[in-house]
């Protein structure tokens, strides 16, 4: 036969890893898992089991490391644990950076002195290459991608690079990557003529489009007098034009500003006014119109739901931390006062 019939297929450079301690007894399935993992993981770590995570434990762990190109990506689903990278796990020269997504489960991440929050539906780029603990408390479920240093360094050199990242993964850059992760198994299952470094390459691009956009965020929301006042104006000049809608609320407020909402309330605190402060004041300017154009006996119930209120409680409230009188007394005051003036003109 000739040589040529016979294709010699390349060795993948992928590298399968699974755990998995439902097959262990109950009393070794921790000090496995933790020997096993720390085994796997391509990084010097400690793993610890401390009182308030679940004694009875449990993990599923799945990977695939990319031997040529340092990228890897797993899912694993566990009781919980502390994860320690010391300075004594450094020597080992692994300076790579982690996205850590977190489907279910809750925690935070220590970097020195700071402390970042891991909550469910979250996205943090981990750098690796310092020393960091992170504490998953609860039954955790997380998609973990390895991202080489050389891809994104270029990218991460700004003020407090040093923390782990919050990626927004609601909008924006943060969105795409937050379905690209989760699409990915499947897709490189699917995937017969693709090399896994293409597949690898859109997360480091939509990191580097997350920091790019969390740092553009960051210039633009400068806390400067002229910023804040600017903010402030536009704040109100907003609330006054929509007050009436039922639906406004700070968060749409500042996504039509193009700011934040802790930016928004930073700003409106600078002024020594709240959104609901300003909400309220306005809707009742509107609903002073409407009550006073409407005539004597209008609709209560119809003023206060075409100003924004929920009712007419709520409508009485609002008037009486404003203009220190319910909106019936309001009526019957303008039109008492209006009826005075009649009079008055047609004695003159």
């Amino acid at each position: 036969m000739h040589k040529d019939l016979f294709q010699v297929r390349e060795k993948s450079p992928i590298e399968q890893k699974n755990i998995n301690t439902d097959t262990w007894p109950v009393e070794e399935r921790w000090s496995r898992w933790k020997q096993q993992l720390e085994v796997i993981l391509p990084y010097s770590c400690e793993l610890v089991l401390k009182p308030h995570h679940c004694q009875d434990y449990s993990g599923e762990f799945s990977g695939a490391f990319n031997t040529l190109t340092g990228d890897a990506f797993a899912r694993a689903v566990f009781s919980g644990n502390s994860f320690h990278r010391s300075q004594h796990h450094l020597d080992d020269g692994y300076t790579d950076y982690t996205v850590v997504y977190i489907l279910s489960g809750r925690g935070a991440i220590q970097r020195g002195s700071h402390f970042t929050p891991m909550n469910p539906g979250g996205i943090y780029l981990v750098d690796l290459g310092q020393t960091i603990i992170h504490d998953l408390i609860q039954k955790s479920h997380i998609l973990l991608c390895r991202i080489p240093r050389a891809k994104i360094e270029n990218f991460r050199k700004g003020p407090g690079d040093d923390r782990p990242l919050v990626i927004d993964s609601s909008s924006g850059p943060g969105l795409l990557l937050r379905n690209y992760l989760l699409l990915f198994p499947r897709a490189s299952q699917q995937s017969s003529f693709v090399s896994p470094e293409t597949l690898f390459n859109p997360v480091a691009e939509l990191v580097i489009a997350c920091l790019q956009e969390s740092r553009g965020k960051a210039a633009s929301e400068a806390e400067t007098p002229q910023r804040l006042n600017l903010i402030f104006r536009r704040a109100c000049q907003l609330i006054q034009k929509y007050c009436c809608d039922m639906d406004l609320s700070a968060q749409k407020l500042a996504m039509s500003l193009e700011i934040s909402p802790s930016y928004l309330h930073r700003a409106l605190r600078y002024h020594d006014a709240s959104y609901n402060s300003l909400l309220r004041r306005a809707r009742v300017e509107a609903a002073s119109a409407q009550l006073v154009g409407a005539g004597r006996n209008t609709s209560m119930l119809q003023v206060a739901l075409n100003c924004g209120f929920n009712g007419t409680s709520q409508f009485s409230r609002a008037f009486k931390e404003e203009l220190g009188i319910t909106a019936s007394e309001f009526v019957k005051q303008t039109f008492t006062e209006k009826e005075d003036l009649s009079v008055l003109e047609e004695q003159i």
